[in-house]
Order: structure tokens, then C-alpha cells, then sequence
């Protein structure tokens, strides 16, 4: 193993997990093409290395950026009740702060425990001049672990590097998939978030974090989610510009294939849920009827309808609270914190039920949704090709394995034209998948679950262009229509155990899980067993 050389304090450093081996020192040069963001232009280019929450607050106040802090709190055990764990134990609690030009916008952005002990602290800033993120991470050298080790602001990559290279899901970028600002509960009502929804009160958390001045100035959920979406949006605008290049009148596409990649795969995901809380005790007025469970879980309907607007109805789908309740003790959901143990080893504690809103589950990414929309104005697709990649296996959004084969077919388009407003790109990807489908068994019309991704793909995309939509509702709303003959018993269960199962999917999916931080977030169930 190799041995790294000790750090010394006022120092800038670099760590890119994946293309590093050591933590080593910044040079002149790297600094000044780099790192031109506030965070390290105001403060680390500047001499001053804070070391903990308060200091960085403080040194962001007296740098003359002027610019405006809020305050954010999580944690995966928030609405747990002192009858179930003490204020003192472990709730998984961070705060994200953020200083921008106003309150919805953001070009730092602090992660970190509360407690005002924190030996976590990273920061992700912008930088104007290269229209990236910077990732900034306090830590120690490489084989060293905290306590009386040296600690140091060390620069753990840019956006560019969450796509590019050995850096790729690795450091920083195992959660931040597209090297841009993330929140997983980025739409009401924010499960696990402090907000105008469901506050986090002083009296469930640890003393100290209810005494820090952050938790007394907190700002609500709704105000991150436009600092987090503005911020993703500002990106990917800049990224998009800079792939599009017009010559002689014609657009030249390139990276092509990670456009694409927002179509076909989940390259990151959201957590949403009804706005109904799992508790009954807690609904207003008490033991309300669960009803509101998110479109985007029946299909992405984000996409299809407000995106494309295709036309179909989702039915009002509501499960009564005896009903709710009793599936619940049935199948023994708890949320269960072993992230902490108990001296005999088992979980710290539970809590029976499910999550603080319930139906709590895995949808599309905004991110992705964004990306389309911004391809589909700037005519890259259009929506038939949109139509035709989202009708595959369109009954599961997330975690399709058969829609995300077909990233094997843009990943050979890196180039493309737009001429005359038509793009070279359907046709392109298409030629590449009827290509591989007129070697496949033909499938039944009739059974278009069973058809291949290539097949479901071209059953649209070769449809007139004057009858696609037409048919592409007709098959939407025959699924949707299902959902009205099954008994009301026989319906929770099914969508209870296929939320389930895509929580499961979550876990495990190789680009997605480690989203799945702490075990407070999704509850456990016999259903999985």
C-alpha cells in the first residue's frame, strides 16, 4: 500500500476519488484554472480554511460576498416520537446550508451532521467560469482516520468528472450521479425535511442541535427545492449550449449519448409519496382515508402528459385507514434504526408502521424530466422518438432493465445534426435497433408485455405519424382501466407489494443505491421476505 505524505494545514489539496491515490497539494496553476467558485476565490484562495459548521458560516459572512444564508434540516428519524426513542439518540440529522444572491438560489452549498461537531463536512460550489459544480471535502490524508489527524480543505472534482474516466460513481459522485446539486425529496411533501408540511420539532431532537443558531433560523423544504432545481437547471442549460454548435446553418450535436441517457435510464432518482401521513393519529382530521399516491408511480406520467401531452385518465385510486392500517401490523412494516446498535447488537430501535407520509416511493428524476424538456425545445427529439423509448416497458418508470438496454444503441450515437429543424438522431437510433430486432423472434401484437425492448420500441416509433398518439393513449389507458376492476382488498395489496418492490429496487440497483444512506429511510417488511 502506498504511503502518503502527512498534510499541513494552510494548504490547498486535491482528492479525486477513483484518479487519486493520495491527497496531495493543489498547484498554483491548478488553483487559478480550477478553482474559480466563491467558495475557493472569497475563502480557501484566500488564506482562510474553516474547520466546522460555525467557522464556515462566519467566514462566508465576513467575505465580502454578500450573500444570503438559509438554513435546511433532515433526518430519516425526525417524526420519530420521544415515546419511541429519546431526543438524544441517533435521528440521522444534517443540515444543508446554502448562501446565494436570494433565498431560491445558491452558489454554496454546505452538507453536514448537526451537533456542532460534524466530522463530515463537504461543500459544493459554482463556478461561473467553467459552468461546473466544485465538490470540496474536509478531510484527512488517505489511511488516516479522524481525531488527532491533520485535516484539510481538499477538492474532490467538478461536474465533468461524474461522467468522465475512473471518477465515475466514485467520492462524491456516488450520490451526485450528474455532478449537479441533489436532494431526494425534491417535491411536497418532502418526507424527511423540515418544512411548511411537516416541521421538525425542538423537542425531538438532541438538546444541542435544538440550542445551535442554524436550527433556530430554518428555512423550509419548498425553498431548497428551487435552489436545488434552479441549480440543475442552470447546469444543464450550459451543458446542453455547449454540445450544440451551429455551422453553415446546420447544428452539430456531440455527446449525443449521454443525452440520451436521461431517456433511457433512471440516471438518478427521486423520492416522492402522498401527502397523507401513514399515522392516522396524525392526519387532520385523525385517521384520514390514504388517497394521492403519486402518477409518476403508475407510469411517467411527468413525461407523458405534461411533457407530451398525451391524453388519458389515471383513476382516483383511495385505500380506507382500517384497511391501510391493518396491512401495515399484517405485514409488519417498521422503520428500524441499525445504524446504531444496542450493546447485544441489535437496532437502537423501531418504530412500527411506515414512513411519516405514506406510499414514500422511488419516481423518475426531475433532472431527467428536465433534460427532456430542454431536448424536445431544442428539437434534438422529438416527441414520437420520446413516445416510442417511453412506451417500452412504460408500466415500470424506474428500474426497467428492458427500457435500459436500449442505452446500448445510443451509446454508438456520440454525433448528430439538426437540419431544418429535423434532427439526425430518431432515425439514427432507430436504423441501430431495427437492425438488431429483424434477427429476434417476432413477437405477439397481442402480448406486448412479452416483446423485446427493440420490438416495444419500433411498435411505436413505426406507427403514421398521424395515429401514434392516438394508439400510444388507447394502450396507456388500457392499463390505467385495469386498475378500476380490482377489488378495493385485492388493489392495496397489489400496489402495496409493487411499491415495496421498487423501494427493493432502490436498495439494490447498481447506480442508484447509495442513495439508500440510512436505514430509517424506507421501512422493513415481511413482504420482502
Amino acid at each position: 500500500m502506498q504511503s502518503c505524505t502527512s498534510l499541513e494545514a494552510g494548504k490547498i489539496y486535491r482528492f479525486v476519488d477513483g484518479v487519486d491515490t493520495c491527497v496531495t497539494p493543489m498547484t498554483d496553476q491548478e488553483i487559478s484554472q480550477t478553482l474559480n467558485d466563491p467558495f475557493a476565490a472569497a475563502i480557501l484562495r484566500k488564506g482562510l480554511f474553516p474547520n466546522s459548521v460555525d467557522a464556515i458560516a462566519t467566514t462566508v459572512a465576513g467575505s465580502g460576498l454578500n450573500l444570503q444564508q438559509a438554513n435546511y434540516l433532515v433526518g430519516e428519524g425526525s417524526q420519530i416520537p420521544t415515546t419511541i426513542a429519546s431526543r438524544e439518540e441517533p435521528r440521522n440529522l444534517r443540515y444543508v446550508l446554502t448562501w446565494g444572491t436570494s433565498q431560491t438560489s445558491a452558489q454554496i452549498l454546505l452538507s453536514a451532521a448537526s451537533g456542532g461537531n460534524s466530522s463530515f463536512l463537504q461543500v459544493v460550489a459554482w463556478n461561473p467560469q467553467s459552468n461546473k459544480y466544485n465538490f470540496y471535502e474536509f478531510r484527512e490524508q488517505v489511511g488516516e482516520t479522524s481525531g488527532a489527524s491533520t485535516k484539510v480543505w481538499s477538492w474532490a472534482g467538478d461536474s465533468a468528472m461524474a461522467q468522465t474516466g475512473q471518477s465515475i460513481g466514485q467520492g462524491c459522485f456516488d450520490c451526485h450521479r450528474n455532478g449537479v446539486v441533489i436532494m431526494k425529496e425534491l417535491a411536497p411533501p418532502w418526507n424527511n425535511w423540515h418544512s411548511q408540511l411537516a416541521r421538525i420539532s425542538p423537542l425531538v431532537v438532541p438538546l444541542t442541535v435544538a440550542q445551535e443558531k442554524f436550527f433556530n433560523k430554518l428555512s423550509g423544504a419548498q425553498d431548497l427545492e428551487q435552489v436545488v432545481r434552479g441549480g440543475f437547471q442552470t447546469y444543464y442549460r450550459n451543458w446542453l449550449r455547449a454540445r450544440f454548435k451551429t455551422q453553415g446553418g446546420t447544428v452539430q450535436l456531440s455527446d449525443v449519448n449521454q443525452m440520451l441517457r436521461h431517456l433511457i435510464t433512471n440516471t438518478t432518482i427521486n423520492l416522492t409519496s402522498t401527502q397523507i401521513q401513514s399515522d392516522g393519529a396524525n392526519t387532520s382530521p385523525a385517521n384520514s382515508d390514504v388517497s394521492g399516491i403519486p402518477n409518476d408511480f403508475f407510469l411517467w406520467d411527468s413525461a407523458l402528459k405534461t411533457g407530451l401531452s398525451l391524453s388519458y385518465t389515471i383513476p382516483p385510486i383511495t385505500f380506507k385507514r382500517q384497511d391501510y392500517d391493518n396491512y401495515l401490523n399484517t405485514h409488519n412494516f417498521k422503520l428500524v434504526q441499525s445504524d446504531f446498535t444496542q450493546p447485544n447488537g441489535s437496532p437502537l430501535y423501531k418504530q412500527n408502521g411506515s414512513t411519516y407520509f405514506s406510499f414514500f416511493l422511488p419516481v423518475p428524476a426531475a433532472e431527467d424530466l428536465f433534460m427532456l424538456t430542454q431536448m424536445r425545445s431544442n428539437k434534438i427529439v422529438n416527441d414520437k422518438f420520446i413516445a416510442a423509448l417511453l412506451m417500452v416497458d412504460f408500466k415500470n418508470p424506474v428500474f426497467s432493465e428492458k427500457r435500459s438496454s436500449l442505452q446500448q444503441y445510443a451509446d454508438q450515437i456520440t454525433t448528430g445534426t439538426i437540419t431544418n429543424g429535423v434532427s439526425s438522431v430518431p432515425t439514427d437510433f432507430a436504423d441501430k435497433v431495427r437492425t438488431v430486432a429483424a434477427g429476434q423472434r417476432t413477437c405477439d401484437p397481442t402480448n406486448f408485455d412479452q416483446c423485446t425492448a427493440e420490438q416495444q420500441f419500433l411498435k411505436t416509433w413505426d406507427l403514421p405519424d398521424d395515429q401514434w398518439k392516438t394508439v400510444v393513449q388507447r394502450q396507456i389507458q388500457s392499463y390505467l382501466d385495469e386498475f378500476k376492476t380490482i377489488a378495493a382488498t385485492e388493489q392495496l395489496d397489489r400496489l402495496m407489494r409493487l411499491n415495496v418492490k421498487r423501494q427493493a429496487q432502490f436498495q439494490s440497483w447498481p447506480t442508484i443505491q447509495n442513495l439508500d444512506e440510512f436505514s430509517l429511510l424506507l421501512p422493513q417488511t415481511d413482504l420482502l421476505r
